[in-house]
């Protein structure tokens, strides 16, 4: 079926390429000439949730930073394209990963060794860059020149990378309702995001541990048909030895940087995507990060670009906010767990949480409700009356922004923004500021820092 659609103004769609939960590919080429390219775009569904602009923007910036032979190479992005949000990346001719083992079952040694140094050096470039994949599966490898002596691999959708550097603190962890979210297939992803810890680039070392795994034995180590079984194993189970899957060709040493890979928690497993390289090496007697060293490594990482976690990210300042910066040393978990000690004690209220980014507000009058924007709105907010509260004791909201210079140390830097209530301004602003300091004190007090 071919679409005689035109995206971004320059690329024909030709055909569909397959579709996921977020987006559908097409096949493109470039009205000007030149070769194919891949369109993705994004369902009409996920554009319509508030937070779309920030997540396609995420996305993008994941995408633009990433410049390896061994991953897709984004091109250029529009949000507001006539067809919808669009994407458009380097096209990847070859077979997923996914594709091969349904063909083959297993793949001999020296061959997973090649994909796993191609693999490892696209991942050390994407976790060097601050980039977590999250969602790393065979159907998200592609193959190239499978079979022949130049096969190598590429990752592909890096839709939910997130940056490492912005630490998300989820809602349940604050206030201690809903539900901790995972991300990532339920096969491959580790036990830490299913637990809801913190989640860094070890996390998906874990994933390529149940992809070897794969490889090697033509088993997922936890294959059970109910999604609860499999999760709960990932967390509690250990994966099954390879003999007990009558599998006794590989040789120990492998098995063992297999099952490594495989540990319940991040400090138990290779740190660093090139540690695991080097054990696999070692393993097989062979070097696969450098035979599978490409060319050009995509040149030195620049800073990432400001991003809505990112307190170092620049503002428009509030007439009357009250800026205070520290660090802490200790994990998200922790943190997550005095914030809401301090929450429960103040009784406060959690706006927002996101990437890097928390909002409360303390000392908000019962039946406050934001005043409304549009003109019939306010009227009938000024007639019923806002809520009134004590001179000199009025709501403060708090903007906590959080940054992770190393994201597989626990030091967080923390930016936390004091301001007013629209609807009540200090009447001092000695008075004002004298508080913000007493509860920018306590919070560091409940923080430790």
């Amino acid at each position: 079926m071919t679409h005689p659609l035109v995206a971004l103004g320059k690329y024909r769609l030709h055909r569909s390429l397959g579709q996921g939960s977020n987006a559908e590919v097409f096949l493109a080429e470039p009205l000007e000439g030149g070769p194919p390219v891949v369109v993705k775009k994004i369902h009409a569904h996920i554009t319509s949730h508030p937070k779309f602009r920030q997540m396609f923007d995420a996305e993008v910036q994941s995408l633009a930073r990433l410049c390896h032979p061994y991953t897709v190479q984004l091109y250029e992005a529009d949000v507001d394209a006539y067809l919808g949000p669009c994407l458009v990346m380097e096209y990847v001719p070859g077979v997923t990963l996914e594709q091969l083992l349904r063909r083959h079952r297993t793949l001999d040694l020296e061959r997973v060794g090649k994909l796993l140094g191609c693999f490892c050096h696209a991942l050390q470039h994407a976790h060097d860059a601050g980039i977590i994949h999250r969602d790393l599966k065979p159907a998200n490898l592609m193959v190239q020149r499978a079979g022949t002596i130049q096969e190598s691999l590429k990752v592909m959708d890096f839709g939910f990378a997130g940056f490492a550097t912005r630490p998300f603190i989820q809602p349940k962890e604050l206030t201690g309702y809903g539900s901790i979210h995972s991300l990532g297939t339920p096969s491959y992803v580790s036990p830490e995001m299913i637990r809801g810890d913190t989640v860094d680039a070890r996390s998906d070392l874990y994933s390529v541990g149940v992809i070897l795994f794969e490889m090697l034995t033509g088993h997922l180590p936890f294959p059970y048909s109910e999604v609860s079984q499999v999760l709960a194993a990932h967390v509690r189970q250990p994966p099954p030895r390879f003999a007990q899957l009558g599998i006794r060709s590989i040789p120990p040493e492998v098995e063992e940087v297999v099952q490594l890979t495989l540990s319940k928690y991040p400090n138990e497993r290779p740190q660093s995507a090139k540690e695991l390289a080097t054990l696999f090496s070692k393993a097989i007697d062979r070097d696969i990060w450098e035979e599978t060293q490409p060319p050009d490594c995509g040149g030195p990482l620049k800073a990432p670009p400001p991003a809505a976690g990112d307190s170092r990210e620049l503002r428009r300042p509030h007439p009357y906010e009250v800026v205070h910066r520290f660090t802490v040393e200790m994990p998200e978990r922790m943190v997550a767990a005095k914030l809401r000690g301090f929450m429960d004690d103040l009784l406060g209220v959690v706006v927002t949480c996101e990437p890097g980014l928390i909002v409360l507000r303390l000392g908000v009058p019962d039946g406050y409700q934001s005043q409304p924007t549009s003109s019939s709105g306010l009227f009938r907010w000024f007639q019923k009356g806002r809520p009134r509260v004590e001179r000199d004791n009025e709501p403060i909201e708090v903007e906590l922004r959080l940054y992770k210079p190393k994201p597989q140390h626990s030091r967080l830097d923390m930016t936390l923004y004091y301001r007013p209530l629209p609807e009540y301004p200090p009447h001092s602003m000695t008075v004002w500021r004298q508080r913000c300091d007493k509860l920018n004190a306590l919070i560091r007090k409940y923080l430790g820092a």
